[in-house]
């Protein structure tokens, strides 16, 4: 039996976790634009390859984090197996900033008044509220974009880029 707290808390940590994933995915598009750019275009255009990238990274890499994190008694072994998996988790999210960028791209189609930033922002609520639905989301959704977010967030990491620094003159009247 629940007690009416103990909702309270799950729906907090609910809104709270997603809140937090938007504004990660949203810091790693801003900060990070040409990384983002690359994971966007390895989504669209080899997205299984991603996920099964994202896959083969998360049944090794995150195995051993976990292994490491539950049965390890030395705790410089459980700290090690910590920075695997928040590894992981921030490669991810440099991954679905990728694809946030894809679904901006594809909202800025259907609402051509649209800024970018906006797009943005609204493509990662969207991914992110997805995730959250009942049963669909939880089993499907998340997992299949978590693990695809992972593969392009590796792509995006293992190609190197050019960074161009773009200084913008405002005039004044």
């Amino acid at each position: 039996m629940f007690i009416q707290g103990d909702v309270l808390a799950f729906l907090a940590l609910l809104i709270g976790s997603c809140i937090s994933a938007w504004s990660l995915t949203l810091a790693y598009g801003l900060l990070f634009p040409e990384k983002c750019q690359v994971a966007k275009t390895v989504v669209t255009e080899k997205p299984w390859r991603c996920l099964g990238t994202g896959a083969l990274l998360t049944l090794t890499i995150g195995l051993i984090g976990l292994g490491l994190i539950g049965q390890a008694p030395n705790p410089v072994l459980k700290l090690i197996g910590w920075v695997l998996v928040l590894g992981l988790f921030g490669v991810s999210s440099l991954g679905l900033a990728g694809i946030s960028l894809n679904a901006a791209d594809r909202l800025k189609v259907m609402s051509p008044d649209m800024t970018p930033y906006a797009a943005f922002t609204r493509g990662a609520g969207f991914l992110i509220m997805g995730c959250i639905f009942p049963i669909v989301g939880w089993l499907a959704v998340a997992p299949l974009l978590w693990l695809t977010a992972m593969g392009a967030g590796v792509k995006a990491l293992r190609t190197r880029t050019e960074s161009r620094v773009v200084i913008q003159q405002t005039e004044t009247a």
